[in-house]
């Protein structure tokens, strides 16, 4: 029997990839992806395969293991662990049916490379065999290189959401979409992480068929821990938190580095970048222990059957945002302790400031999450789209209210343009639809701001 490779550690896929990331490390800065070669270095040593069924090639990696992985990765390079993260889409090989499955994995392809976003930002109409699918997408990284571009979209047939236990039906979906069907816009112009090409993705009127829609509200066809439902829902974004850390964490080393060698060492003998070093590195650690903890305790629900609880789905949802936190402040002390070294593009510390701010700003980062876990914790509804399905159900409601309110405001602009007689319609903030807290209750648009998909 052929033993695998291990995914961390010294031996593991970051320590074996890390003189072909540190290669091209000085040009990464300057690109809006990362070499193709280094691409195929990625999928050759498995590292796009994470999450992917076993039966076909990929590691099914516990969710704690893979989190390390993008961890050390984001200790080495952050765009090449971003983009890694953002590949890992193996997983609905599990959810989708044998023929999908098929037009992906195709006998005799090359490993198929994904990009995604979990924004539903699309609207999906059913018509027979499939879905015409429209929408416009932003941020989604390595989609230059993708093979196949999974998008999230609302089921546009009119109709509210119903709910279920573990999902919607047959609000949201996801999409497996063939990379030249979709059209990319050059809009990834950024100060950090500028090697992941995140850029804007448009699809018009296209045709998906209905072997390629991705569904979460049926238990996965492959009944294994890391598929069972809400399991991944629950952790498939909380990489960006695990790159973060990574990021924080080689900000430290550097800072170690650069005060050993500055000045011959009178940096490393200031009792303030010694008090400032020691707590980053504790919080920092902190934080870590917190997150893969968390992490554990939801690996193992998975591992016993037991359903993934919105309270555990809260604690993940704050224990990421807790791990930004912690980085963003460990990243500006980091900075600032450099002094003017920290000023000049090439330095290391400079570098990292920007690419862990930048990563910051992901929407599984956003401190907005402390809001749905402390609902939670006062036994309030967390009413946050990422907890519970009846929060996304409202989110659905929510965004078709405000697409119908723009087109509303935006006609009574031209109306009043074009100096017809008239009084402008005001748009109207109530919409009507179902969901948990009533057979037929309004939701009122107002709320916590969402800033992310149901992953993220």
């Amino acid at each position: 029997m052929t033993r695998r490779s291990p995914l961390t550690g010294p031996d593991g896929l970051a320590a074996r990839l890390k003189p072909a990331m540190r290669a091209v490390a000085g040009e990464l800065d300057q690109r809006d992806d990362i070499p193709r070669g280094l691409l195929a270095e990625l999928r050759d040593a498995g590292a796009l395969r994470l999450l992917t069924p076993r039966e076909l090639g990929g590691h099914e990696a516990p969710m704690p293991t893979v989190l390390r992985v993008y961890e050390e990765f984001g200790r080495i390079g952050a765009s090449v662990a971003w983009i890694m993260y953002n590949a890992n889409y193996g997983f609905i090989g599990a959810l989708l049916g044998p023929a999908g499955t098929e037009r992906i994995w195709a006998a005799g392809a090359a490993e198929p490379i994904f990009a995604n976003s979990a924004s539903p930002a699309g609207a999906a109409v059913p018509v027979e065999g499939g879905y015409r699918l429209s929408g416009h997408w932003k941020i989604v990284s390595g989609v230059n290189a993708a093979d196949w571009v999974v998008l999230s979209a609302v089921i546009g047939d009119g109709s509210p959401p119903r709910v279920t236990g573990i999902g919607l039906r047959p609000g949201f979906r996801q999409f497996a979409v063939p990379a030249d069907l979709v059209t990319v816009k050059n809009t990834w112009h950024v100060s950090g992480m500028r090697a992941t090409g995140s850029n804007d993705v448009t699809v018009n009127d296209v045709f998906v068929p209905e072997e390629l829609s991705v569904r979460f509200d049926i238990p996965a066809r492959i009944d294994r821990p890391l598929y069972r439902p809400g399991y991944v829902l629950s952790l498939a974004g909380a990489g960006c938190s695990a790159i973060i850390l990574g990021i924080a964490a080689a900000a430290i080393e550097e800072m170690v580095r650069l005060a050993a060698a500055k000045d011959d060492g009178a940096l490393a003998g200031n009792p303030r970048v010694q008090s400032a070093v020691a707590e980053s590195d504790a919080g920092l650690q902190a934080a870590r222990l917190l997150l893969y903890s968390v992490a554990e305790t939801l690996q193992a629900a998975s591992e016993t059957g037991s359903a993934i609880t919105t309270g555990q789905r809260a604690a993940l949802r704050a224990a990421m945002s807790h791990a930004a936190k912690v980085s963003r402040r460990v990243l500006g002390a980091m900075y600032e302790l450099g002094g003017s070294s920290s000023l000049y593009t090439g330095n290391p510390l400079e570098r990292l400031f920007r690419d862990g701010m930048t990563a910051a700003q992901h929407a599984g980062n956003s401190a907005s999450a402390f809001v749905g876990a402390g609902r939670i914790r006062l036994g309030l509804d967390p009413d946050m789209p990422w907890i519970t399905p009846a929060s996304l159900a409202a989110l659905v409601c929510r965004m078709r209210s405000r697409r119908r309110d723009r087109g509303i405001e935006q006609a009574a602009r031209t109306t009043s343009r074009s100096g017809r007689a008239g009084r402008p319609h005001r748009a109207s903030r109530i919409s009507r639809c179902h969901s948990r807290r009533g057979q037929d209750g309004y939701v009122r648009a107002a709320g916590p701001r969402w800033v992310g998909g149901p992953f993220s």
